[in-house]
């Protein structure tokens, strides 16, 4: 009866999560980022978009297809994600966890993780994807810790290919677990069975067409390197070797973890909290090894940026080893207290947005993409429209779904063909002087205020 009136928790707590993610867009006068990236790409069914894998815009392509082009297509499926990573999460920590509100508590604690329980809550696209897909695959690999079938390892295989096709911070994952199984007997076990052919047989067909995408003659692979340097910085390596990339990782990391840290440390000091003996297993391995492989890419690129989003889906399933590292004093009361912890920061994130417009602070969610999408219209209805972004290109698509928008910073557009006369482009407080002269102009337009010039191309 405990564990049927856990799970139900759970469920009613993913349910919830969903419900507000859903909610929470009709609140927004305009997409967010990622949200508009996905109206712009899920224009079209390709192998491959802008500097990420393409499966998250194929399920969006998908749900746009069932829903049609509106808010409610880009905020269900990032509530599916969430809901579902939380359900993952509680799966597999029952896996490894046997009481049953400790589990739960692991799940609970994922309110103390602020990128995860904000940013992933409000408006991450592929994160989310990725941290439900690593999730499954610490899952995966706890059921051949079980049992070595042919189905688990087919299922293992195709998380991996899923993963890959979600993120390419997932390779991290990977180079983990090969460097895990060098490491510890039980994953090496897994790893050196003749069965595991099937896993990467099964991964390397899913992957195969986006992988000839862009390591193929077009060359996509150039710009994936370039979007990489500028992520991290590397263009702002002065010349010589430094271990300023180190602290930035300790210091992304410091961010990532500390509430709940120090959550955990109040508790112990508090003496409602012990620590718990552990051997070294193979998860905490895995721990040690994702810590050196990530550390060794930062220090070696010389990365000069280390943002929480990228760490939380490789480190969110280690919320699990740190349950298992404490016993409570009364677990069933804090289940419950944490639960409604949860339920109130769902219910403060969904009532932020309105509150921020209420009060007049700035976002740029406030400021719809109307006068935009109302000037091409009415005026160059016959024109293809050229967007100077993809978050425009997104918003002013949400607005006129029928029409094919293009946006300037599309690296990935040659290889598509548009039959039309003659094109508008909108230009955001152009820097060259162009030949021409604009034709139309929107002065301090949105957050930014940016000033925008209409060029007939």
């Amino acid at each position: 009866m405990g564990k049927y009136k856990s799970l139900n928790k759970i469920t009613i707590l993913a349910f919830l999560s969903f419900l507000a993610i859903t909610l929470i867009t009709f609140f927004k006068s305009a997409l967010e980022l990622e949200d508009a990236e996905q109206a712009y790409y899920s224009q079209w069914f390709r192998w491959g978009y802008d500097d990420q894998p393409p499966l998250y815009t194929w399920l969006q392509y998908g749900f746009n297809t069932i829903f049609g082009v509106g808010k409610i297509s880009f905020s269900i499926l990032r509530g599916i994600l969430f809901a579902g990573t939380l359900l993952m999460l509680y799966r597999y920590s029952k896996l490894r966890i046997k009481d049953v509100d400790t589990s739960k508590l692991a799940i609970l604690a994922l309110v103390f993780i602020p990128v995860y329980i904000d940013f992933t809550f409000r408006r991450l696209s592929h994160t989310s994807l990725l941290c439900l897909s690593v999730v499954a695959s610490y899952y995966c690999i706890q059921l051949l810790m079980q049992r070595k079938s042919i189905l688990n390892y087919l299922l293992l295989g195709f998380v991996v290919g899923v993963g890959l096709l979600s993120k390419y911070n997932y390779a991290f994952f990977l180079v983990t677990f090969a460097l895990g199984s060098l490491w510890d007997k039980d994953l090496r076990a897994i790893v050196f069975n003749p069965k595991m052919l099937f896993t990467i047989l099964f991964s390397c067909l899913l992957v195969a067409p986006h992988a000839y995408w862009l390591l193929g003659p077009d060359g996509f692979q150039t710009f994936l390197a370039s979007s990489i340097e500028e992520k991290i910085g590397i263009e702002e390596v002065e010349s010589g070797f430094s271990f300023m990339p180190i602290l930035i990782y300790v210091k992304g990391l410091f961010a990532l973890s500390f509430p709940l840290l120090l959550v955990i440390g109040i508790g112990y000091f508090s003496k409602l909290i012990t620590l718990n003996k552990q051997n070294l297993n193979w998860f905490s391995k895995m721990l040690l090894a994702q810590l050196l492989v990530l550390g060794l890419f930062f220090l070696v690129f010389q990365s000069q940026k280390v943002e929480t989003r990228w760490l939380l889906p490789l480190f969110i399933p280690f919320i699990v080893l740190l349950l298992e590292t404490v016993s409570f004093k009364n677990n069933t009361k804090l289940v419950s207290f944490g639960f409604r912890i949860f339920i109130a920061v769902i219910f403060i994130q969904t009532v932020r947005t309105p509150i921020e417009k209420i009060l007049n602070i700035p976002s740029s969610v406030h400021f719809g993409f109307e006068p935009v999408a109302n000037k091409l219209s009415k005026n160059y209805d016959d024109n293809q429209w050229v967007l100077p972004n993809v978050t425009y290109a997104g918003n002013v698509r949400l607005l006129h779904p029928e029409r094919t928008i293009i946006s300037a910073d599309d690296y990935s557009l040659r290889t598509l063909e548009f039959k039309h006369k003659k094109e508008v482009e909108i230009t955001i407080n152009p820097s060259e002087v162009k030949q021409t002269t604009p034709v139309d102009s929107l002065i301090v337009f949105g957050k930014d205020m940016e000033n925008l010039y209409f060029y007939i191309n």
